[in-house]
Order: structure tokens, then sequence, then C-alpha cells
């Protein structure tokens, strides 16, 4: 059992995020840590964790590589029948290893683990409950776990779910592009169908510096250089739905191997633009691109006449998306 931890200046959550994996009731593990040359105090706090328990290997970058490459670093250098990347600002309940590894053992078919999502505040108060659905992951069929997953809104905080670590060789891992979970959760349903723990295993923080809150949603270009701090993810930085819809198109040419699975995969990929408002997100991405003035004009009138929606929902962020410039790369 494998966890991973990428972290860049994480001394405000990162002590947490370790003791809830240290004391997992399932305590055989090891704890790979990579510091992707973090200035503050986490290299102290992880090498103070490394030093009294022998499951903690503590790894530090030789410069910050971004956050895409750090993650695969903590994947390669794992040992593990099973693997999980764990976010620095998150924490597991105690019975999240056992729970999950249970439910994948009882199915030799299942690539991964979904569990329930407490998601919480930065002070570890309780937000709301939820879990994500996607209607047929769990099936024998290729398209219908595709499907599931495309079609359904969601915030990928099932990235940090339980892998199979077999069923990862060779995906593309976490990338170094925005919005690269989002493809790799496609890949896993693509490779074999999911099992879960419903309960709220998995504690999701949401604080101001939140990756997908202070850059994503904020600053596209800042966000490919969290990713991949060599620029050559800013190079290939296209259109994020558009990106995203490309990248599912290779991804059933690369693992679907029988002709009549990948037209289904296919006719899933045709339906996508009917579903969930995405042509209206790839439109929006077009006007943005195109004429960004043109964009925030529109923005600011539709505010303006229908006001902003306070509702929340699982998948969704709460209303204030703005956030501080985050440092680069976990």
């Amino acid at each position: 059992m494998s966890i991973g931890l990428p972290v860049f200046n994480g001394e405000a959550y990162v002590s947490d995020a370790i003791r809830s994996i240290l004391t997992q009731t399932m305590a055989d593990l090891e704890l790979v840590i990579c510091d992707n040359c973090s200035t503050d105090a986490t290299q102290a706090i992880c090498e103070a964790f490394a030093k009294a328990d022998a499951r903690v290997r503590y790894v530090r970058n030789p410069r910050n590589l971004g956050a895409g490459p750090n993650y695969d670093r903590c994947f390669h250098l794992a040992r593990g029948t099973y693997f999980k990347w764990a976010a620095h600002d998150d924490m597991m309940a105690p019975d999240y290893l056992e729970r999950a590894v249970a439910a994948l053992e009882a199915d030799p078919a299942a690539v991964l683990c979904t569990v329930g999502i407490r998601e919480i505040g930065p002070d570890g108060e309780t937000l709301r409950v939820f879990a994500n659905e996607f209607p047929g992951v769990t099936s024998r069929s290729a398209a219908a776990r595709f499907g599931g997953l495309i079609h359904t809104r969601h915030q990928c905080e099932d990235f940090f779910g339980l892998y199979r670590r077999s069923a990862l060789i060779g995906s593309g891992l976490h990338d170094n592009y925005s919005g690269s979970d989002r493809v790799l959760l496609a890949e896993m349903a693509l490779r074999g169908p999911w099992v879960s723990a419903p309960e709220p295993l998995f504690l999701h923080r949401e604080h101001d510096k939140r990756y997908t809150r202070a850059v994503l949603l904020v600053d596209p270009r800042q966000a490919a250089l969290w990713q991949d701090t060599s620029g050559r993810a800013r190079q290939r930085n296209t259109m994020f739905h558009w990106g995203i819809y490309r990248r599912y198109w290779k991804l059933v040419n690369k693992s679907v191997a029988s002709p009549v699975a990948r037209l289904g995969c296919y006719a899933q990929l045709v339906a996508w633009w009917g579903t969930d408002g995405h042509a209206g997100d790839v439109t929006r991405d077009v006007v943005r691109t195109v004429s960004p003035g043109l964009f925030q004009r529109i923005r600011t009138a539709k505010r303006a006449v229908l006001g902003m929606s306070h509702a929340v929902r699982p998948g969704s962020l709460p209303p204030n998306v703005a956030g501080p410039t985050m440092p680069l790369g976990e």
C-alpha cells in the first residue's frame, strides 16, 4: 500500500495530512512525500515525520518541477499493490484505506475505489457531505463507464481515490496540463469498473489558496506554469474544454481495442456536446480566447441581469472563486 504526497510550501496543513495517513487502521503502508523544493517549514516538518516513522520516505526535488511531474514522481517511487495520491491540505478518515482496500479486493476487475466526501473548511469545520455519482461506472461495458464519467459534472475529487497500481501503469498519470486529473479519471473508466465505499472517508479541504479556486479559475496561464514550471505545458495550453475533449478521443483510440466497444465510446463523445452544458463551455472558451474583452463584457452583463447563484451542489465550487495567487507547483 503506497500513498504519494506531493507538496510545495504546505506548512499550514501538511502535518494534518501526514497524521491522517499514519494513523490509518490499515498500518501496512508506505508514505512517499515529494517536496517540490519548498521554501517554508515544509521540509523540517516532513523530515521530522520521516525520522519518527520508518514508513515515511521524504524526497526533496532539487528544483520545483511543477505539480504535474511531482505528482507523477510520487507514483514512480511507490512500491505498493495499491496507490493513492494525497494532497497536502486534505485528510483521510482513519478507516479510509481499510474500507477502500476491502472494496477493491472484493472485485478483482475494479481499477479504482471512490469514497464519500466530507468537504471541510480551513479550520476543519464541515461544509458539506456528498458523493459524486457516475452512472454506469460499475458496468463491464467500457462505453457505459466512459459515458458516465464524461457526461457528469464534477470537480475531480475522485482523482484522490484508491487505485489498483497495475491499472495506472502505462496511463497518462497526472501529467502536466490543466484538467489532466479529469482525463485520468476518464482513462480509468475505460480501463475497468469502479467500486465505492460510500461513507464520507475523504476530507477534502476548501480554502482560498486551493489550486482550483486560486489559480485555474482565475488565470489559465498561471495554471499552466503551476502544472509544469518548464513552460512546456504553457506552450501546449489550449482552450480548456476543447483540450479535454480532444484528449478523450485520444484515450479511446489508445485504450479500447474492440471495434464495437470503440464505436460505443465514440457515440458517447458525440453525445458529450449535448450533455451538462458542454457546448456552452466550449463556446465560452472560444469567445474568451478570441476576444477576452468581449467575454468579460458578456459576463458582466449576464451577472447584472441574472445575478449570482449562491446554490452549491456536489461537483461545483462555492460562488466566490477568486483568491490570492498560489505558489507554483505542489
